[in-house]
């Protein structure tokens, strides 16, 4: 389903807000798009390199940051992880949760509420210029073997 067709539906259920929540794909194969708040959701317990090595992309265009297991880490822990996210992206909202409290959950919700409306689906674009991870070895670097190229399908 495009992003028009899901807007379209919401439109048609009558829905007040429309959540496309990509299940941990990565940035490139799940991007921000414009006209979104866009929200990356990592847990405490990841550890502190996990918002610079493992998800800077994500954290770079996202509007918002939920950080989520608050409950499970130490204040100082916490204020690391905080500055971590900060260094990839020094404007990004950050959102400490606990669910099974209910802390932050409200902060939340209110971002999500005052998020504008779409005012154009036909002008949605990708946010920043998502790119693979890791790419192909050139076709002069190929391995050889007996004389014979080798090359992936």
């Amino acid at each position: 389903m495009v992003m028009k067709d899901a807007i379209e539906w919401a439109e048609e259920e009558q829905a007040d807000i429309l959540i496309v929540e990509s299940a941990g794909l990565c940035l490139r194969c799940s991007p921000y798009t414009t006209q979104s708040l866009g929200i990356v959701v990592t847990s405490a317990v990841n550890g502190i390199n996990t918002p610079p090595l493992k998800m800077a992309p994500m954290i770079a265009l996202a509007d918002m940051a939920v950080v989520t297991r608050i409950d499970l880490v130490s204040q100082a822990e916490k204020e690391v992880f905080r500055e971590r996210i900060k260094e990839v992206n020094a404007d990004i909202d950050i959102i400490e949760t606990n669910a099974v409290q209910g802390t932050g959950m409200r902060y939340l919700l209110r971002a999500i509420d005052e998020c504008p409306d779409i005012h154009d689906p036909d002008t949605i674009t990708l946010r920043g210029a998502p790119r693979p991870l890791a790419s192909a070895r050139s076709a002069s670097a190929r391995p050889r073997s007996g004389g014979r190229t080798i090359s992936g399908g």
